[in-house]
């Protein structure tokens, strides 16, 4: 049995806007409870892998039209990664593009390269840049640090080839959602180059624990992610948490070395148990003299993005970001 949830002020926040859950999204959230599905946490890793790729693709509007996509393989830390490159149809030959790195999200569990293949494609028509999404290693079969060692290598890989796949190699962007958003981010610190120009975090887990914040508390049941797959997701990914909660590559909020982060977009959700997460994040960016845009979605909840095909706020935080990024 999951131990209770009992409140920890860990953080002290001005309050955000407040809303009602988008009704879009409340019916949607209500059919599916009707429906009795067992719990994702209690499947195979396989079946749950499976359901949230059916998922993405059966709830999100089709994607832009771009250019042309293709895959290529990069050295990483333990063999070869694979990258999907999404290249626009808006594109001068011989113009070097600036790079998007995009971090998919599903907990380090779940998400792969199909599960956010409409989210690229649309960044990639919003921003007209080169998108490469990074198909780094899940847990449980590869626990942390497996996949912030993948996001490294990536970046670092991306720093000196860009050029190759027809990206400017000193304007390069990360972006994320949820774990992916942390890999960015951890990414980013790491590596340290000057030539990243910009990181954009859609819901990012920042520092979840045994001490959650009011939003984990007010949102952990009944709008998508759960307090059974946030314990799932943590299991698989750290093993025992004691050894890796507070290292600074998961918990973000405890590491003091902030200051040399690019200019950061931050995305947060009104009904997201990780919404006071990622508030937290953006404060304590600004606080470090970083450029920050923090944008909340009042009536949002985890995963909207996903769900463009019921309501249009997902669409409106992919809009946002990639607006973003094109300044």
């Amino acid at each position: 049995m999951n131990a209770p949830i009992t409140h920890s002020a860990i953080f002290s926040l001005p309050a955000l806007e407040a809303a009602a859950l988008d009704p879009a999204l409340a019916g949607f959230l209500a059919q599916a409870a009707a429906q009795g599905n067992p719990p994702l946490e209690t499947l195979p890793v396989p079946v749950a892998r499976q359901i949230y790729r059916d998922m993405a693709n059966a709830l999100a509007l089709p994607a832009p039209d771009i250019g042309t996509v293709a895959e290529i393989t990069i050295p990483g830390p333990a063999g070869a990664l694979r990258l999907r490159v999404y290249q626009p149809q808006q594109c001068v030959p011989e113009e070097l593009l600036p790079v998007l790195l995009f971090i998919h999200g599903g907990g380090f569990v779940i998400g792969d390269l199909d599960t956010h293949d409409k989210v690229c494609r649309t960044l990639c028509a919003q921003t007209n840049r080169l998108v490469l999404a990074l198909d780094y290693r899940l847990a449980p079969e590869h626990p942390f640090p497996a996949a912030p060692d993948d996001a490294e290598a990536a970046l670092r890989w991306l720093l000196g080839n860009a050029a190759t796949l027809g990206g400017d190699p000193d304007t390069i962007a990360l972006a994320g959602d949820s774990a992916g958003a942390q890999l960015a981010f951890v990414a980013v610190r790491r590596v340290k180059a000057p030539q990243v120009r910009a990181l954009g975090l859609i819901y990012p887990v920042a520092q979840h624990n045994d001490e959650p914040s009011a939003s984990y508390l007010e949102n952990c049941e009944g709008k998508f992610l759960t307090d059974g797959v946030m314990r799932w997701f943590i299991a698989c990914y750290l093993g025992d948490p004691a050894t890796a909660v507070s290292h600074p590559d998961y918990a973000l909020l405890k590491s003091a070395d902030f200051a040399h982060m690019p200019p950061t977009w931050v995305g947060t959700m009104g009904h997201d148990p990780l919404r006071d997460e990622g508030q937290a994040l953006a404060l304590k960016l600004a606080q470090a003299g970083v450029a920050v845009t923090h944008r909340h979605y009042p009536s949002a909840i985890h995963a909207c993005i996903h769900f463009t095909a019921v309501s249009p706020v997902g669409l409106e935080v992919m809009t946002d970001l990639g607006q973003w990024l094109k300044v």
